[in-house]
């Protein structure tokens, strides 16, 4: 599906919006929005889509996605409904505090996070996590100038973590930088519903009515990579997560992903991960806590 144009309630007499969530289970469809979006998962777990990376989520994530990036939370609460998600999500704009305020040699740190946010930000620093939980529960009810204050505190102490994840690839931030590049969203939406099933060149170039070589040629052009190599990353991501849910074999994970050779699956899953499959469960299961 193309990605949807969402768009939230004027607030006239507020710099940005701050709000809670609480339903049985959290499913907002592949999106995207002009907004900067700070949100932090008090409870709650799934499948989150950024971009062209697809992670696992769960309680205490915090994430912040920059303007224009699709993203998509896939919550797994229909499959247990007693299990509730619980949510706080910021949205401010880029000029929430006015467009002079990034003139300051102050605001230099800000302006870097806003910066790479373009690709989507994972917060796994423990102490700025729990700075940021802290802060973010009192903002949907502090009001005048203490909200600003706040949520400058917030993003200042984000840029200042030395532990933070990038999740989108730049090359497809830097295609969907014009959010209506018809083409190039019809072909990821086309991967991001079908990556676990077969997929050829073939189809996909039929989805923008292109020849073969004309496809090649165009996502080459546009993503700075291989359509293979594209839909073999978004194959591994979902392998990553299965892996550490730790349920299936190895060969299962493979096929499950939309691998069809166990020999591949192993090769791409240790050119882009650096750890056979093996490897990689192994070292988050023994990690320390």
């Amino acid at each position: 599906m193309k990605p949807i144009l969402m768009k939230h309630g004027e607030t006239p007499h507020e710099s940005f919006k701050a709000w809670r969530n609480g339903d049985p289970y959290r499913h907002i469809p592949w999106h995207y929005h002009p907004e900067y979006e700070l949100t932090y998962i008090h409870r709650g777990y799934g499948e989150l889509f950024v971009g062209d990376k697809l992670v696992d989520y769960d309680h205490e994530e915090i994430v912040l996605f920059g303007p224009n990036l699709p993203h998509e939370w896939r919550s797994k609460k229909k499959d247990d409904p007693d299990y509730y998600s619980e949510s706080v999500s910021i949205h401010f704009g880029h000029n929430f505090v006015g467009e002079s305020f990034y003139n300051l040699s102050e605001s230099k740190s800000l302006i870097n996070l806003l910066e790479i946010a373009k690709r989507g930000i994972r917060v796994t620093h423990k102490k700025t996590k729990r700075y940021v939980k802290e802060k973010l529960f009192t903002l949907p009810e502090t009001t005048g100038l203490n909200r600003i204050i706040t949520l400058l505190q917030i993003l200042e102490k984000i840029s200042e973590s030395s532990e933070l994840e990038l999740m989108s690839s730049s090359s497809f931030t830097q295609s969907t930088e014009s959010i209506q590049d018809f083409k190039v969203n019809k072909i990821y939406e086309f991967v991001l519903k079908n990556f676990m099933h077969s997929i050829s060149v073939t189809e996909a170039a039929n989805i923008v009515n292109m020849t073969k070589t004309s496809f090649c040629r165009f996502f080459k052009e546009r993503t700075n990579k291989s359509f293979i190599q594209y839909v073999n990353e978004i194959r591994i991501g979902y392998a990553c997560k299965l892996l550490l849910e730790g349920e299936l074999s190895i060969s299962q994970v493979a096929f499950d992903s939309g691998f069809e050779n166990i020999s591949y699956f192993n090769r791409q899953f240790k050119q882009l991960k650096d750890y056979t499959p093996t490897e990689y469960r192994e070292m988050f299961f023994t990690k320390d806590e």
